[in-house]
């Protein structure tokens, strides 16, 4: 949910108050909770993060055509290219498991998308260590600008033709802005 904060009171004796407003989109959602929390009387959690810029669609179509290219001169498809940058510069967490869970968690992991890689990498009294890799359909700004600058890197390393330096830095500004 989408929202930005309107004013912040520190009052000593009743503590500090955080007014918000919310995009209309999401009013009645919020509405509904506030609701839902005055009839319940029952302590709440709310969470605030800071609001990350998204990748640009440029940005993914143009990792994408690269992939294609280099796939084409090395004999392989788009999707292993894809998933080679991922396990190489992506995102990921590292998960321990009952050795006999390790396998469901890795079929469940991968079952988010061609990106989502999840291998083990150890396993030891019972336990299996898990690499598990984000798919970029969940990477901010940065980490699909260090996806983008792997596949272009690997591509001009096989002689394919790449955006100019100054073509990037224009990719990279519709990043920030994004």
């Amino acid at each position: 949910m989408k929202a930005q904060i309107k004013h912040i009171a520190d009052v000593a004796c009743m503590g500090s108050t955080i007014e918000f407003t919310v995009v209309r989109l999401y009013r009645q959602d919020v509405f509904e909770v506030l609701n839902a929390m005055q009839g319940d009387k029952k302590p709440y959690t709310i969470s605030i993060d800071r609001q990350k810029r998204k990748r640009s669609l440029n940005a993914n179509n143009y990792m994408w055509q690269l992939c294609q290219k280099i796939g084409e001169k090395i004999g392989a498809t788009k999707e292993t290219v894809y998933r080679k940058n991922i396990r190489e510069v992506g995102s990921f967490e590292t998960v321990e498991l009952i050795s006999a869970g390790a396998a469901r968690f890795i079929r469940s992991w991968e079952a988010n998308g061609l990106g989502w890689v999840a291998e083990p990498i150890s396993e030891r009294g019972g336990y299996m260590t898990v690499i598990a890799y984000y798919g970029s359909s969940s990477y901010d700004t940065a980490e699909m600008s260090r996806l983008v600058e792997a596949v272009v890197e690997e591509a001009k390393a096989l002689g394919i033709e790449t955006m100019t330096p100054l073509e990037l830095d224009r990719l990279k500004a519709a990043w920030k802005g994004g």
